[in-house]
């Protein structure tokens, strides 16, 4: 028996449960997704929802660590994928755009958590962002080591690109509602590539 076949998949009902627990926490947070409602929408009882992740708790960490996990794994596959540390952060701010907008439960639960002051963030869900951060300490030693960026702490860089990044995909709809006259919304494509331009002018070593 291979690795592969040793690895027990979810049962169907586990991966159903999962899912819609994972909406329910990025719309209502932790408190507000009661397992009753839970037991409805997913027509499992709640034994078997306690069967297959211990308690409420355990659900939680289970959906976000994989909600985590799956944005981190994209960025740092996406970082691989370049050579020059100047591309590198470029590719990271790009890659955690795209699969946090394909993903919007993601930023969703990131910003009721910094709200909350992480009070329900699993550690496990908590260390996918902290891979992040080491993937973008990697690329900023880099580019020092290079003389093509300038030291910066990594976690400043990391709460500029996915803060702002979040906050401008969760706030998506809302900003839909506003009526103006001109626009003054742009997609969030366009946004990331101003973050990326913000990013890199503001790191870049000035050429003397």
């Amino acid at each position: 028996m291979n690795m592969s076949e040793s690895v027990k998949k979810p049962s169907k009902t586990a991966a159903l449960i999962q899912e819609v627990a994972t909406d329910m926490f990025a719309n209502y947070g932790y408190d507000g997704t009661i397992m009753d409602e839970l037991a409805v929408k997913t027509g499992a009882n709640k034994a078997s929802i306690y069967y297959h992740f211990g308690n409420k708790k355990g659900l939680y960490e289970a959906c976000m660590t994989s909600l985590f996990s799956g944005v981190a794994n994209q960025v740092l596959a996406a970082i691989t994928q370049q050579n020059a540390p100047l591309d590198k952060l470029s590719a990271f701010i790009r890659a955690f755009s795209k699969a946090a907008y394909a993903c919007p439960n993601m930023p969703a639960v990131l910003m009721r958590e910094m709200a909350s002051s992480g009070e329900n963030m699993p550690v496990s869900a908590r260390q996918q962002m902290q891979r992040l951060l080491f993937g973008l300490k990697d690329i900023l030693e880099e580019g020092v080591r290079k003389r093509v960026l300038i030291p910066i702490q990594p976690l400043t860089v990391q709460v500029m690109i996915v803060g702002s990044l979040s906050l401008y995909i969760t706030s998506e709809p809302l900003r839909n509602k506003i009526q103006s006259a001109e626009k003054v919304d742009i997609s969030v494509s366009e946004m990331t590539e101003e973050v990326v331009m913000m990013i890199q002018n503001g790191l870049k070593v000035t050429q003397k």
